[in-house]
């Protein structure tokens, strides 16, 4: 049974128009052309399974998948929620991700220890209804994992060699630039043995 023949998650609007609780809020909107294209990319699916699952299995895909693997800044913080959720055994369906969320700011904000304002809390609650009722099929939850892993790792090559680059032209000394090969290379190695269990058949079940 797909996620797609499950009733859609309903969000009632938000009337509070309060511009600067929306202005400070660093994870901006992304341009509407665009959050449409990454529905169906790997990262949003992934999400969008894990909030149709018990929290048995969304801890198991908690556990392999780091939330550095997480690029988009909404995702990623809809993925720390969701972490927080499973960790206290409950599961990650959309209304208790979100109830988490009133207390809990994303790590990329400004600063993460305040809690979310009410428009961030919106718009929350919005991308939430997005990745819910656009999940095509949980089943592809592994196959997901595994992409958005194998895209991590390829960020993460391209991250640090720009660094790299950068420390080299700005004149780093020898110690410092080993310092950070050394360090690319422990941050490789853990993302291509993440990325080879997921590989693997049947990891995903708990």
């Amino acid at each position: 049974m797909t996620a797609a023949h499950r009733a859609p998650l309903h969000v009632v609007p938000d009337n509070d128009t309060d511009r600067a609780a929306a202005e400070d809020f660093e994870l901006s909107a992304e341009p509407s052309g665009e959050t449409i294209a990454a529905r169906w990319e790997p990262e949003n699916q992934l999400l969008g399974a894990l909030l149709w699952m018990p929290y048995t299995r969304a801890r198991t895909f908690c556990d392999l998948i780091p939330d550095i693997a997480i690029w988009r800044p909404m995702n990623r913080w809809v993925y720390e929620i969701i972490r927080r959720v499973t960790d206290a055994r409950r599961d990650p369906d959309p209304v208790t991700v979100l109830a988490y969320g009133r207390q809990h700011a994303a790590t990329q904000s400004l600063d993460p220890t305040r809690p979310p304002t009410a428009g961030q809390h919106h718009r929350l609650a919005l991308h939430l209804a997005d990745l819910y009722t656009h999940t095509v099929s949980a089943a592809a939850a592994a196959n997901h994992a595994r992409d958005v892993l194998d895209e991590a790792y390829r960020r993460a090559v391209r991250e640090h060699g720009i660094r790299m680059q950068q420390m080299a032209d700005s004149g780093a000394d020898r110690a410092d630039l080993t310092t950070h090969i050394s360090t690319a290379r422990d941050d490789l190695a853990e993302l291509w043995r993440r990325a080879e269990a997921a590989a693997q058949p049947g990891w995903d079940q708990p």
